[in-house]
């Protein structure tokens, strides 16, 4: 069995806040997909999870596929490039199971789909076959949701703080 958290990172790079990430048997999800697979650039790449996704209709997709119904299987968007913040530059989806009490990240890959909407996300798709199917307890996986979650909070209050204090620097100057 494998463990799942949400926890903080520091972001790799200066002009980025820190962030919720997914945390995987003690290794960052981005950090090992780099290992595995060294110059694809994977290091960096931030969870779909977080509040400043740019497109609503991205963010519903990604809430919509991270927990399938029991019995299903749904392809979600997992990591996205902090540039972008949407589904337009480099992708990374999961294949997830929900078995009841295990959830499975079957397979991991990169999204490769052309068309621009949404929904359409994971039509194409490379998968990774360096890396394992990952098996978490149910019990772990929604309380990594929860925390993501609640960080929404959290990070909305942030922006709008940020954007107030940049529009009162605008009207000052």
């Amino acid at each position: 069995m494998n463990k799942i958290e949400a926890r903080q990172d520091k972001s790799d790079y200066e002009d980025y806040w820190d962030f919720i990430n997914f945390r995987i048997d003690d290794n960052w999800l981005d950090e090992k997909l780099d290992e595995i697979y060294p110059n694809e650039m994977f290091k960096g790449l931030i969870p779909t999870l977080v509040y400043w996704m740019g497109r609503e209709d991205e963010k519903a997709v990604v809430w919509k596929r991270i927990l399938p119904n029991e019995n299903e299987t749904t392809i979600c968007p997992i990591l996205m490039c902090p540039d972008d913040n949407d589904f337009s530059c480099t992708l990374i989806v999961a294949e997830i199971r929900n078995c009841g009490d295990l959830i499975q990240w079957k397979r991991v890959g990169i999204d490769k789909t052309k068309e621009w909407e949404a929904e359409k996300v994971g039509s194409t798709i490379v998968w990774f076959n360096k890396l394992k199917e990952l098996n978490f307890s149910k019990q772990d996986y929604l309380t990594m949701l929860e925390v993501f979650r609640k960080q929404l909070a959290v990070d909305k209050l942030r922006i709008e703080e940020h954007i107030k204090e940049w529009k009162d620097k605008k009207t000052n100057t």
